[in-house]
């Protein structure tokens, strides 16, 4: 497809030299079809439009250079080049991409309309529309576009008849740019498999970038929801190396230009870094002239951000092809965004937002045979709203169900973000404090208990003071399952249902 346009051009064949310059406006229509052609000349040059045409697409894009033509009519079927690859050719020239360009569809599928706006068209004819639409879209788009005037005209038909090397190499660029962007958009869309893998995106990710743009150091996060502290993932390439202290510091800095812009105060307490690349003790200092950010928004919520850094002045906008990397990147974090938010309802309890039972279980499985390895503290803590069953029979259900979602809220503000907050089932939630002895956690619990008793819910105009009871079992070393620490906080929480509620009870059986 694209030699023949160069060939053709190559070929030095005379084309028509037009009339003499005339200030009507020049459509110029690409069509197999004579009777299309002479429907479209019979509508408009009544109408003070002159006409030219082009039997296919090759012709018909040598005429666009050496004619200059003020819209350009392009059959979506046009031999050897279509009206979408025309439409592209041209709107990918920053010379000529201003020329409107309305593409005629002959099957008036609406697969032909969303294709035409895809590929750049200013607008969309079908064929049967010719007599009722074909004069009205055309003044439309010269009211929109800017025209050329003669002279403009005139010196760039020139230019291009006397040299005409440079409508080969305008050309040349434009099929060289799309055959680039075309294969690098493969292999990003390739890298949509790795979004439930935030490591080996990053790892592939950064191997792919640093083949296509320079850098002297890259950095990117995902703002996933619910999913452990914020990570920056850096990159070094070859040659580039930081100590761990300039990564922390970067790191921070990176982070605190977020704050108030969609990361909290809490938020940013909450950050980590990882490094691919060089990490020496002693790596001597970087300074780095540019710092190249941008954010990635879903909704106006920040779902992530990448940036790049160089030891020179770059201007990273004007480096080719920086737009389509960026493009990519932001549809791969948005596809990662949709994938963390639905892994995320798979594990979380849609009435409370804390984790459910099932996962809850999973993670606890994995605590307790870590407590077990490593001989460390892991303190369990079952939690039952006192009265629930009298609330629900006086005030409904869903009063209870907002009481669930208002304690779970203090829960939530009450507990370390290393703590396992779940929803245990019916009226029953649930905390695992790791790496914490009981007579600590109590401590903890018996605040999260008096902040419940002291913040009674607002329901119906009134307030309805609640409390809760807890019992709570710690990990022994005669401990042999996750089963029997529940076994032990369930027995606990029984004495304290029995003795009145609003307490605590041990279990270290």
């Amino acid at each position: 497809m694209a030699i023949n346009v160069v060939s053709e051009l190559n070929s030095g064949a005379e084309m028509p030299d037009p009339a003499a310059q005339s200030s009507k406006p020049l459509i110029l229509v690409i069509h197999q079809d004579e009777v299309l052609i002479n429907a479209c000349r019979s509508e408009l040059e009544k109408h003070g439009f002159e006409i030219d045409f082009a039997n296919d697409g090759t012709e018909g894009v040598q005429k666009v250079y050496r004619t200059i033509p003020d819209v350009i009519l392009a059959s979506s079927s046009a031999p050897e080049l279509n009206g979408y690859q025309i439409c592209r050719l041209i709107k990918n020239d920053p010379v000529m991409r201003k020329i409107p360009v309305l593409l005629l569809a002959d099957m008036g599928l609406k697969m032909d309309r969303f294709w035409a706006m895809k590929a750049g068209a200013d607008d969309f004819l079908e064929k049967t529309e010719i007599a009722a639409k074909l004069l009205k879209k055309v003044r439309m788009v010269l009211e929109i576009y800017d025209r050329m005037d003669i002279e403009e005209k005139r010196l760039l038909k020139a230019s291009n008849e006397k040299n005409p090397f440079n409508i080969r190499t305008r050309l040349n660029q434009i099929l060289d740019t799309s055959l680039v962007e075309s294969m690098l958009m493969v292999e990003f869309r390739s890298l949509a498999d790795l979004v439930h893998d935030a490591a080996l995106l990053n790892y592939m990710l950064f191997s792919l970038a640093e083949s296509i743009i320079e850098y002297d150091a890259a950095a990117i996060f995902y703002n996933d929801d619910g999913k452990g502290p914020r990570q920056v993932t850096w990159h070094l390439p070859e040659g580039e190396q930081l100590s761990p202290k300039q990564i922390n510091q970067m790191t921070d800095t990176f982070f605190k230009q977020f704050e108030n812009r969609g990361l909290t105060p809490a938020q940013l307490e909450m950050t980590e870094s990882d490094a691919i690349g060089v990490v020496e003790e002693e790596a001597p200092t970087q300074t780095y002239d540019t710092i190249h950010v941008k954010e990635v928004r879903l909704d106006s919520r920040l779902i992530g951000a990448f940036a790049l850094y160089s030891h020179q002045r770059v201007d990273y906008n004007q480096i080719f092809p920086l737009h389509l990397v960026e493009d990519e990147i932001r549809l791969l974090m948005k596809l990662r965004n949709l994938y963390s938010q639905a892994e995320i309802s798979a594990i979380t309890d849609s009435l409370t937002g804390l984790i459910n039972h099932r996962h809850f279980m999973a993670l606890m499985q994995r605590e307790f045979k870590s407590a077990k390895r490593y001989e460390y503290d892991l303190t369990l803590a079952l939690i039952s709203v006192d009265n629930f069953r009298e609330i629900n029979e006086v005030n409904g259900h869903a009063c209870g169900d907002e009481i669930l979602r208002h304690i779970s809220k203090i829960m939530q503000h009450s507990f370390r973000n290393v703590d396992i907050l779940a929803r245990f089932g019916g009226k029953h939630l649930m905390i695992l404090m790791p790496k914490t002895p009981c007579d600590q956690a109590r401590i903890a619990v018996e605040r999260f208990c008096q902040r419940v008793a002291d913040s009674p819910l607002l329901w119906q105009d009134r307030e309805l003071k609640t409390t809760v009871c807890c019992g709570m079992s710690a990990k022994q070393e005669i401990t042999e399952s996750t089963l029997q620490l529940i076994k032990q906080a369930e027995a606990a929480l029984e004495d304290a249902k029995k003795q009145g509620g609003n307490r605590i009870e041990i279990s270290l059986a």
